[in-house]
This record gives C-alpha cells, sequence and structure tokens, in this order.
C-alpha cells in the first residue's frame, strides 16, 4: 500500500478524492493531494519507511464548508496514518470555478 491509497481511503468518506490532475470541476465538494515531497528516511542501519509530504486541497462553494471540510480532514488523516506533522497553507478563492480551497500539508510516513 502506498501513501496516497491510504490518504483516500482515510478522506474518501469526508468526500470525492482525487490527485489533482484528475479533479473534476463540477464535483463539489471535493479533496485533491499532490506530492510535495518524499524519500526513505536512511539511517546506519539502512533503509526506514518511506515518508512523504502530500499537499491536500479541500474545495467547497463556500469558505465556512471548506475550512470544516478540512479540519475534518485532519482528524481522519491523523486516525488513519502515521502523521508527523499538518501545515497550514494559504486558503484561496477560485473566480473561475468559483470555489473556495483550504489547503494543508501533511507529512506521513506509511503504516
Amino acid at each position: 500500500m502506498n501513501l496516497e491509497t491510504q490518504i483516500v481511503a482515510a478522506l474518501t468518506g469526508i468526500a470525492a478524492t482525487t490527485p489533482f490532475a484528475d479533479a473534476n470541476p463540477a464535483t463539489r465538494p471535493r479533496i485533491t493531494y499532490q506530492t510535495v515531497a518524499g524519500g526513505y528516511n536512511e539511517n546506519l542501519r539502512g533503509g526506514g519507511p518511506y515518508r512523504g509530504t502530500r499537499q491536500i486541497d479541500v474545495w467547497a462553494l463556500s469558505y465556512g464548508q471548506a475550512h470544516g471540510l478540512a479540519d475534518q480532514c485532519k482528524v481522519a488523516l491523523r486516525a488513519g496514518l502515521n502523521v508527523g506533522s499538518i501545515t497550514d497553507n494559504p486558503d484561496d478563492y477560485e473566480t473561475d470555478t468559483q470555489l473556495h480551497r483550504v489547503s494543508f500539508d501533511v507529512a506521513a510516513w506509511l503504516k
């Protein structure tokens, strides 16, 4: 199982969850994710577990809904993954889609 599979499993119950590149703009609300960084933690005994950072974006028609869903996502990710940190990113509003975006990064190890 890879990190993306674990993310989708944790978030699908909240809203439709897809890679950013596969997002359907008509799906509202929705959650997208994309890779920020990742790698194996090396130590003197060899390779450690994979640790990756993924940007999670929550899209909704109102800021309140997007923010509430993002809070639910953070709880679900902590319950479903070995989370090292969650860092908030700037929020956004897209005038062309009329969607609010609440964004954060999650750094996690594979279970």
